[in-house]
């Protein structure tokens, strides 16, 4: 090859590579400005290398959009790039093409179709033995099982891709899936073990930011993480060691985030910290989220609930009252059924505190019916869709008989007629039994929300009679009474098992996982639930058990399966039995 001829392969080559220095360097919004220039300099050049390298150029650029929230016009440059001949031609075109599209899918929570392209740019890699490709997507795997919470083969991607990214050694890909590799652990409840993942991904982002033009994204990764370490040294009962996160967390993101990135951060710290009862780290974040959220009314909502939930927790109960005066009315006025529920759940505790028995009851219910509308939301849609088909119907038998009347076919029209009426009544009475199937799930929902708020009316009432949970009392000498007591415990929760497993035909380990009462642990690479398993044995359960995970677990039982009458019947049964021992236990204890 001539000198020639290498100076014009150069010259056709760096507009990509611009292109992804841009992305590295700048801002969203400057990066797509400088690509979208770089692919109209080549867009006058014809040969095999400009097709690849305009190619390539489409592909960052989609992507930048993708990042910024422009599906639409992410997902125009997927499609020229699909149908151009860079498309065929050339490897890496088509793996990026593969994984933009899986990660689109990923994004939209469509996790099938995401792990189908997905999985087709990780056998291009595999086929180029690209070993960069390769420990992208193993990661992309990995995501996409975490997000389906099939754990055991994110665990196998994230280990394959991290291996990977160490052979590659650079510092942001492989602190990408340590950070990742904590969020698993985390979700898990393995916050020893998340936390020294957080840690070596941390180290890895640190020692990233010390080399030569290092990408500017790595300060968003930063950002997630600090706020990931905040919040892990807080579940394991030490707050004082994620203090030196909190304000590392406030100056990344007032220095790299955007407005609105910056108001959902923060606020969200700000609910962690409520949800562990640490008011003053609650109102550290709340008031820099505040500092950012003017102008938009959902977020200015939203804060008011959170600093009236941070004035419940210091005992500030008209500051928190007036404070949800000024949320309730925007929380309206933005539909937001979320919000709302909670402040009305916070207004019943302000009335308890009060002895304003009647208003609590009254702001409980209404906090039920905002949680109902949310639940029924879904019913609601599915509703609209049925009748819209039932008006296309008519409107195509009106067509079709139209189309049929003009042919004047005396006898085909009378036979096509009969056919086209049976199989218009089939669809109507098709899509009305549809309507009438969701109308009693509606109903069964609300004497299920019902039965369920009976129950936990009765655990608020003897909560309002004791300070201290039942399973803070000091250890005694064993007694028959309390060997019942355990008994009953025991059997509730292996009934409640049996109901569990026969309506959603799966385990006890689905069980805990979803409904977030008992921890789940990884033991040689199996999921376990060690705590919940002594609870089904009288021999294991502790001599003073934690008879509210126990009954939490029932009542999340009854609400989430399809139970029959009677099972439901004998269940509540023991639940109510359960109540009224612990209430005696409760008088006998303070007697």
């Amino acid at each position: 090859m001539t000198t020639s001829a290498l100076l014009a392969d150069d010259l056709i080559m760096e507009p990509y590579e611009q292109c992804i220095r841009a992305s590295e360097n700048l801002s969203n919004e400057l990066a797509i400005e400088r690509c979208e220039t770089l692919h109209d300099q080549i867009g006058s050049l014809n040969d095999e290398k400009a097709k690849i390298t305009r190619a390539l150029v489409m592909l960052e650029t989609a992507d930048l959009y993708a990042l910024q929230g422009e599906q639409e016009q992410s997902r125009q440059y997927l499609q020229q790039v699909k149908q151009s001949e860079a498309f065929v031609l050339n490897q890496e075109v088509r793996y990026r093409w593969n994984r933009s599209m899986g990660l689109d899918f990923l994004h939209q929570n469509l996790y099938p179709q995401a792990t189908d392209y997905l999985q087709t740019a990780y056998e291009i890699a595999a086929l180029s033995e690209n070993i960069t490709q390769q420990a992208k997507s193993a990661n992309d795997l990995g995501l996409v099982y975490y997000k389906q919470k099939n754990y055991k083969d994110a665990l196998l991607y994230y280990k394959e891709s991290l291996k990977l990214k160490e052979q590659i050694g650079n510092f942001y890909y492989i602190g990408t899936t340590l950070n990742n590799l904590g969020l698993l652990n985390k979700e898990l409840k393995n916050y020893s073990q998340a936390i020294q993942y957080y840690q070596q991904a941390l180290d890895a982002f640190i020692t990233y930011t010390e080399t030569d033009d290092f990408d500017q994204r790595v300060f968003t990764n930063l950002s997630h993480l600090y706020e990931d370490l905040a919040v892990t040294y807080s579940l394991t009962g030490e707050p004082e060691r994620g203090e030196e996160y909190t304000r590392r967390i406030i100056d990344t993101f007032s220095r790299k985030l955007s407005q609105n990135d910056k108001v959902r951060a923060l606020k969200n710290l700000a609910r962690v910290h409520v949800e562990q009862n640490q008011a003053d780290k609650a109102q550290l974040f709340i008031q820099e989220a505040e500092h950012y959220a003017t102008g938009d009314s959902k977020y200015i909502a939203e804060i008011d609930y959170i600093k009236a939930a941070i004035a419940y927790l210091n005992g500030n109960f008209e500051e928190a009252r007036y404070l949800l005066k000024q949320s309730i009315p925007l929380s309206k006025s933005n539909d937001d059924t979320h919000v709302l529920e909670q402040s009305y759940d916070l207004l019943h505790l302000l009335d308890l505190q009060d002895e304003h028995f009647e208003s609590a009851i009254q702001h409980l219910k209404t906090a039920y019916q905002y949680k109902e509308k949310s639940l029924s939301s879904k019913y609601e849609s599915d509703l609209r869709v049925i009748q819209e088909q039932i008006e296309k119907e008519r409107v195509q038998r009106r067509l079709i008989a139209e189309q049929l009347k003009s042919q004047q076919q005396s006898s085909k029209i009378q036979s096509l007629s009969n056919t086209l009426l049976i199989i218009s009544l089939v669809l109507v009475i098709i899509a009305f039994t549809a309507a009438f199937i969701i109308y009693r799930k509606v109903k069964e929902k609300q004497r299920l929300l019902e039965s369920i708020k009976t129950h936990k009316d009765k655990v608020l009432l003897l909560e309002s009679e004791q300070d201290s949970d039942m399973s803070e009392e000091p250890v005694a000498q064993e007694s028959k009474q309390n060997l019942d007591f355990r008994q009953l415990l025991v059997e509730l929760l292996i009934e409640t098992l049996a109901l569990w497993e026969k309506s959603t035909q799966t385990d006890r380990i689905e069980l805990a996982e979803k409904s977030g009462i008992w921890k789940v642990s990884i033991d040689d690479g199996r999921l376990r639930t060690r705590s919940l398993d002594k609870y089904i044995d009288i021999n294991k359960i502790p001599q003073n058990p934690r008879w509210r995970n126990v009954v939490k677990t029932s009542h999340y039982v009854l609400a989430e399966c399809k139970v029959e009458q009677d099972e439901r019947l004998a269940l509540e049964a023991k639940l109510d039995h359960i109540m009224q021992v612990i209430k005696q236990r409760s008088v006998s204890q303070s007697s």
